[in-house]
């Protein structure tokens, strides 16, 4: 068997085939999903966009647009194809106001349906069957706070569609967004209130 040297039209191939399954990698690091990006930043927060991608339907472009009301208290709402799929607030709050003892009780996660406390996101944290809720101290501008973040879907149709999948995409974008969130409001979670007043 002879061997025969690859021409630059084969070395060229060998180097655009090569260049094509890079580009591939790179692109699936982004988060796709379907024919649609999914965005690495929600809200001006950074995100897991494998945790965002479940919690928005269809292929349409992905939009977010942020209302700032005041002080340490900002409010999201992200949408695909123009149609609103996500609401997310983060408010900072004095400490004492009970906002970070997430409970069973709360008016507002009953009404996302079956609460249930769960870990892994804040010092207290609840995922319904239409949303998640999570709380941390933090510390803001120098001064003990907590930071309260607030992850509700919107429309007709949520997704996914089975609950129980619902239901766990939401707690795995919580754990995602909800540090970050705080970060991006100046309170940092897990900085303590050793030394603060």
């Amino acid at each position: 068997m002879t061997r025969r040297r690859a021409g630059r039209g084969g070395t060229r191939a060998l180097v655009a085939a090569a260049a094509a399954g890079v580009l591939a990698l790179a692109l699936a690091g982004c988060g796709e999903s379907g024919d649609r990006a999914v965005p690495g930043r929600v809200c001006g927060v950074p995100v897991d966009a494998d945790a965002l991608a479940p919690l928005l339907p269809g292929d349409g472009k992905v939009a977010d647009r942020r209302t700032d009301k005041g002080a340490g208290s900002v409010s999201c709402r992200v949408s695909v194809g123009g149609s609103p799929v996500l609401y997310l607030a983060g408010d900072v709050t004095d400490p004492g106001t009970g906002a970070r003892a997430v409970s069973l009780a709360d008016r507002g996660l009953g009404r996302l349906g079956n609460p249930a406390l769960v870990a892994g996101a804040g010092d207290t944290a609840a995922v319904a069957d239409g949303g998640a809720k999570a709380a941390a101290e933090c510390t803001y501008q120098g001064r003990a706070r907590d930071f309260v973040g607030l992850v509700q879907l919107e429309g007709e149709d949520p997704v996914p569609a089975g609950t129980e999948e619902r239901r766990d995409a939401l707690l795995a974008f919580l754990k995602s967004w909800f540090p970050a969130a705080a970060r991006a409001q100046g309170c940092p979670p897990g900085a303590g209130r050793a030394g603060v007043s």
